[in-house]
């Protein structure tokens, strides 16, 4: 998925805002600002990592994105998709995460 990093901050923010809520799409353009300044080699897929760990280590969802297969772990991104490390299997691409994927309690 060859996207500029303009755009890729564009997706991962429709992300973080369709499953953890827009309050919490400005996590996204902090980390991004960091990001730029490595100069890394897949500057997408740090920023991913980056706020993914975030979200994690923050406990504002430990489990974020979770998998909407088994509701118990989260899905990773790499190619340019959201993937279920457990089957490997592509669940979403960039930007295209549905609404919280939780069962309800």
């Amino acid at each position: 998925m060859a996207v500029d990093f303009a755009r890729f901050v564009e997706l991962l923010e429709k992300d973080v805002a369709h499953t953890l809520g827009e309050v919490h799409r400005p996590i996204v353009r902090s980390w991004a600002g960091a990001v730029v300044l490595l100069d890394a080699a897949d500057s997408g897929a740090k920023l991913v990592e980056d706020v993914q760990q975030s979200v994690h280590d923050t406990f504002i969802d430990t489990a974020w994105p979770v998998c909407p297969r088994h509701h118990t772990h989260p899905l990773w991104y790499a190619d340019g998709y959201w993937w279920c490390a457990q089957d490997r299997v592509a669940v979403a691409p960039l930007g295209e995460l549905s609404g919280n994927s939780r069962p309800s309690r």
